[in-house]
């Protein structure tokens, strides 16, 4: 998918800016077109299809819980790592709205590319002008991702993202203080019998 999509940035801004090349663009939009597609048909079905304990489709419904835990992870990307990191051993909270979001602009990107291509131009709004912002809206949520990967795996010190590359996983452990509740006892008074 992350393929299909760049492919289809490039060879969308080289219709709009080089001309002399408009044609060959346009065919490897096509081709990119359909490979987002299934693609991106793939990943629904996915998610459809997968069991309740896997990631599926009611992950990206947000909760009152996941929504409280999807402001703090928004508070420290907008503060470029100023606020605390929240802690979890899984997914981000935040990527069910994202990934929904995501999901919802994509099918635009799909349904409004394929009608332009059929020649429908207007559907009650302007297709092209439609495509444009949509294409515009993923390119720079795709450009604040990548920012986003880097700080987060900068600032966690626990390698989240990098992870994903090099295969290994760090967590940190964070132990309570208890040095003034430990109480000890010997073994030797707990074999003592205790008198009738």
């Amino acid at each position: 998918m992350a393929v299909a999509v760049v492919g289809l940035l490039v060879t969308g801004w080289l219709q709009q800016h080089v001309v002399q090349h408009f044609q060959i663009a346009l065919d490897y939009h096509y081709i990119f077109a359909y490979a987002l597609t299934l693609a991106l048909g793939l990943r629904l079905y996915l998610l459809v299809s997968s069991p309740a304990s896997a990631a599926n489709w009611r992950d990206l419904i947000p909760s009152r819980r996941s929504m409280k835990q999807a402001m703090a992870m928004l508070r420290f990307y907008v503060s470029f790592g100023r606020t605390p990191l929240p802690h979890w051993y899984a997914h981000s909270p935040l990527w069910g709205p994202v990934y929904l979001f995501i999901f919802i602009l994509l099918l635009i990107q799909i349904l409004s590319g394929f009608l332009i291509g059929a020649g429908h131009h207007t559907l009650f709004i302007k297709l092209y002008v439609l495509h444009h912002t949509t294409s515009t809206s993923i390119a720079v949520f795709a450009l604040l991702h990548i920012i986003s990967v880097f700080l987060h795996d900068l600032k966690a010190g626990t390698s989240d993202v990098s992870a994903m590359i090099h295969g290994y996983r760090i967590f940190k452990i964070e132990k309570p203080d208890i040095t003034t509740t430990v109480q000890t006892v010997s073994l030797d008074k707990l074999k003592q019998k205790k008198p009738d």
